[in-house]
């Protein structure tokens, strides 16, 4: 193994000799000396450096293969046979004649540099020599060491190393190779949605990103975990994943792309587990225990021993005790029985049970023991939260901020709010900052996820309260205390604002424009956030005080960030001349203002057409077509704004296209040539060589606005053409409504691509592929399909050369299942950068929130094409082949109408969102349940 990669080594950082050793010695290449130091002025014999060499490669993660040594003083029994024998088959190292490698010789400067420049495969002269004293042998060795900056020159390379040359040598070497070998990745599921990647040797995951495909569908990783020492990296997704040929793309890391390689396997149920030995005693009158009624958490793990949700399936338990009838809900088996086989404390119970689950079942067996009613027995406390990651000050509204705990009993089970309330009490150290609920405290579905137990804060004794220290302090009825300090803030107030020009002209009848600003608080930072903004400025002139024109301060539902809206005053269709508009705005109790004079320009128009777009094709052969349409026109106003020639179309704007001499022999052009209307198209077919220009004309009611008279059609015929192409035709799907474009084009000497028309060409097809209309169509193919596939060929004959071009193409017999999501606008929502936005009634009409949203989903099968459900073949598009499930909610106004999900993370038709108001929004994750394939919508309810 050498690498020859090397011509100059980099030099090692600036580190002293006993440094460098500390980091060799961590990687295991060097031992200290029995007295502990690192012995750098004493020598070191060849059987040691056998040994650093054979470690250096253990440590890269490139071992060198095992083989015995053939010298003959070096005995089987040898201490460091196995590495010696090595080096030597690797070629590292040589014996010193007479089949002898004299282990117990201290090693010398120029064998130490000869067996390093071997190993890092540094370019040899062998003419080369250097002024110090060594060995002919030597010289090219220790002249190309010198040149490549290993070594600093020596004046006698004769003599023995001392073990801080070897050290110094052997790092700068160990550097070089670590740089040298390629990082490489290793991938196994370890949980329904987790993948864990190991590395061969550390990554900087500060630049890594991570791709996940779960055999069609690309998964999202939500987050990940980076192991201490940098060689394991734990990815959790958004989903779960689909029984499938995987794989994780590292991006990043190395200059190229590293792929590892998994197989994924869909979650299953693989136990039922009860979550402890005990069986609970439940609590009666007086709070005294309940010899009727015992109960005993249960969990439903996957094969990863993770808890399973939205299991489904029939779980059944029985107890063999007489009497005794046992009932499973949300995870807790309750055992009832009667007042004449009461329970008694340290009674066993055999407990059977089996959950059935359609194809398979799972079964579980335990002996359990009678034990006290439940009590608080531990807390642990996870860390305030804020669904928005707000910092905590005296300006926040405390109700929002929770606590979340997680309690268990004596017996390991987790307890819910009720049963902590039950157990244990809740003060905080000073009121005056802010307090806890005095009656039970503690509330359920709190956390990101809405799974955790958790202590809202309350608003302190006074307003405003108080900065500092608050102590949470939580006292279980045994006795034990657990606290959290909470460090409340003194908050920031606005101080400062400064209105700012618009970066485009206004026009007057633009209707509403933001206007810039920064706010800033008494430290000079930045404040953004609507919250901190509303009530705390007042705006001049006022909408809503005006009621017609002026400012409003608003809020980006997504970003929660606030922003200044204009609304312009009704404009005068006749303005010649710019209006100052005086704006103001202040911050309520202090001296700060910002004013500004707005300039309303002369309200804009179509003022031009400056082309036309790529889509239009300009170089047609003879017979072939073209088209133009509303959106390959471009646009622009008087203040030079693109503007959506269909947008005009309402205002009596139409754009009319004719050949510029008015003879129509180069190219036609379909009757009537105008556009007027968004789905109008105008058709454009070569007729015979040439070349026509062609006016492109916008007109107002009429009266022409402007003529565009710059586009060219140019029309070749066969001899124009140097040669012809078929681009490649994608994998085929045999299913309907599945046809696929061939196209054929023809290329000039100056490469300019050429449009032909289907006359140009003849194709023929095999194994029942069709040609018609320009497109491939492979539906009806029943038979000939090998595990899933068939080939088929097209052959494409040039008529005016006779040229036949080939091409294979796949057909696959494969059900169509969703690949891939986008989002587009639908249902009167608005779709874009993975959030959907809309009214609160847009949002609820109809079959309500989540359908509507569902409508918004562009949903594509593995050949590309936009999925029906009302199609044949195509019905794992329904909603109800999808669940739905919501996550990261931010509810505005909790108090007065809570958000509500029922069913969440079922089947999405079946999943429904209640108590929506402005402001809201939340994350509803789709998964398609013949795929895997998903999407993270995020919803925002719009004024």
């Amino acid at each position: 193994m050498v690498f020859s990669m090397f011509a100059t080594v980099v030099a090692a950082e600036e580190l002293d000799t006993q440094a460098k050793f500390d980091i060799l010695k961590e990687a295991g290449i060097f031992e200290g000396m029995p007295d502990g130091s690192a012995g750098l002025d004493q020598e070191m014999t060849r059987a040691q450096f056998a040994v650093v060499i054979y470690r250096i490669f253990e440590a890269i993660g490139q071992p060198l293969a095992d083989a015995p040594a053939s010298f003959n003083d070096v005995a089987d029994t040898h201490w460091a046979v196995k590495e010696i024998g090595a080096v030597q088959n690797a070629g590292y190292m040589e014996g010193r004649g007479k089949g002898k490698f004299d282990p117990s010789a201290p090693v010398k400067k120029q064998e130490l540099v000869k067996v390093v420049s071997v190993i890092l495969g540094l370019e040899l002269d062998p003419s080369a020599s250097v002024s110090g004293k060594a060995s002919p042998w030597a010289q090219p060795y220790l002249a190309a060491a010198e040149k490549a900056g290993l070594i600093q020159p020596q004046d006698d390379y004769t003599v023995n190393a001392p073990r801080g040359y070897l050290v110094d040598v052997t790092y700068s070497a160990y550097q070089q190779l670590q740089s040298a070998i390629k990082v490489t990745a290793t991938a196994k599921q370890t949980g329904a949605k987790k993948v864990e990647v190991k590395f061969s040797k550390p990554i900087d995951d500060s630049k890594a990103t991570f791709v996940v495909k779960n055999g069609l569908a690309e998964r999202t990783v939500d987050k990940y975990t980076v192991s201490d020492d940098k060689k394991t990296v734990v990815l959790e997704l958004t989903t779960k994943l689909q029984s499938a040929d995987s794989t994780v793309t590292i991006k990043g890391v190395e200059s190229e792309d590293i792929v590892a390689n998994f197989t994924a396997e869909q979650e299953r149920v693989a136990q039922v587990k009860f979550k402890s030995d005990k069986l609970a005693l439940s609590v009666g009158a007086n709070n005294l225990p309940n010899y009727t009624e015992a109960k005993v958490g249960y969990q439903i793990l996957n094969q990863f021993g993770e808890e399973v949700s939205n299991v489904g399936g029939n779980l059944v338990f029985q107890a063999a005790k007489a009497t005794a009838q046992a009932t499973a809900n949300n995870g807790v088996l309750t055992i009832k029985t009667s007042e004449t086989a009461p329970f008694y404390v340290g009674e066993t119970v055999v407990i059977n049970g089996y959950l059935h689950l359609g194809t398979y079942a799972v079964t579980v067996n335990e002996t359990l023991t009678v034990g006290q009613p439940a009590t608080v027995d531990s807390v642990e406390i996870k860390g305030l939260y804020h669904p928005e990651n707000k910092e905590i000050n005296t300006n926040s509204t405390f109700s929002d901020y929770v606590l979340l705990i997680e309690v268990k009993d004596q017996y390991g089970n987790k307890l819910d709010a009720k049963q902590f309330n039950a157990g244990a009490f809740v003060t905080v150290s000073n009121p005056g900052i802010f307090q806890v609920p005095a009656k039970d405290p503690a509330v359920d579905n709190q956390g990101p996820e809405k799974d955790q137990v958790g202590i809202p804060l309350a608003d302190p004794v006074i307003t405003p309260g108080f900065e500092g220290t608050n102590i949470i302090r939580i006292t279980t009825l045994s006795g034990k205390q657990y606290t959290y300090n909470v460090e409340v803030k003194k908050a920031a107030t606005v101080q400062k604002i400064t209105l700012l020009p618009p970066s485009e002209v206004i026009a007057a009848n633009d209707g509403t424009v933001k206007i810039p600003f920064v706010a800033e608080d008494q430290f000079g930072n930045e404040v953004k956030k609507y919250s901190d903004l509303v009530g705390k400025i007042t705006l001049s002139p006022d909408k809503k005080q005006k009621g017609t024109d002026g400012l409003e301060l608003k809020q980006d539902y997504v970003t929660k960030e606030a922003y200044i809206e204009l609304t312009l005053p009704a404009f005068d269709p006749n303005q010649q001349i710019a209006v100052p508009y005086p704006i103001m705005a202040w911050v309520n109790g202090t001296s700060s203002s910002s004013q500004l004079t707005l300039s309303i320009e002369k309200p804009w128009y179509p003022e031009s057409i400056v082309g036309l777009t790529s889509d239009v094709s300009a170089t047609l052969a003879v017979n072939a077509t073209t088209e133009i349409k509303a959106d390959y026109v471009k646009v622009k106003d008087n203040y030079g704004r693109d503007k959506k020639l269909s947008d005009l179309f309402k205002d009596g704007y139409k754009v009319v296209v004719s050949v510029a001499d008015g003879t129509e022999d180069v190219i036609g052009l379909s009757a009537p040539a105008e556009l007027s209307g968004a789905n109008d198209t105008i058709k454009v077919t070569a007729k015979q060589k040439g070349s026509d220009r062609i006016k492109v004309q916008l007109f107002h009611n009429n009266e022409l606005v402007y003529s565009y008279e710059s586009f060219v059609f140019t029309v070749v015929d066969s001899n124009g053409i140097v040669e012809y192409a078929v681009e490649d035709v994608p994998k085929m799907s045999n299913k309907a409504n599945r046809e696929v474009e061939l196209k054929v084009v023809g290329k000039r000497s100056n490469g300019t691509t050429v449009a032909l028309p289907v006359s140009a060409y003849t194709v023929t097809t095999t194994n029942g592929l069709t040609f018609s209309n320009g497109k491939l169509s492979a539906n009806g193919i029943e038979n000939g399909f090998d595990n899933g596939e068939l080939k088929a060929k097209v052959v494409v004959t040039i008529l005016a050369t006779g040229d036949r071009i080939e091409k294979e193409v796949v057909v696959s017999n494969a059900t169509l299942v969703p690949a891939t999501i986008e989002l587009k606008d639908a249902n009167g929502l608005k779709a874009s950068d993975g959030v959907v936005k809309g009214s609160v009634a847009d949002l609820l009409k109809g079959n309500g929130v989540i359908q509507n949203v569902f409508g918004t989903l562009k949903i594509k099968d593995q050949f590309g094409f936009e999925m029906n459900a009302a199609n044949k073949d195509e019905g794992a598009a329904a909603i109800g082949q999808f669940t739905a499930t919501v996550v990261n909610i931010d509810d505005v106004d909790d108090k007065a109408t809570k958000l509500t999900v029922n069913g969440n993370g079922g089947d999405a038709n079946t999943v429904t969102v209640t108590g929506l108001e402005t402001g809201d929004s939340f994350t509803v994750i789709f998964t398609s349940k013949a795929s895997g394939v998903s999407i993270s919508v995020r919803v925002v309810a719009e004024e």
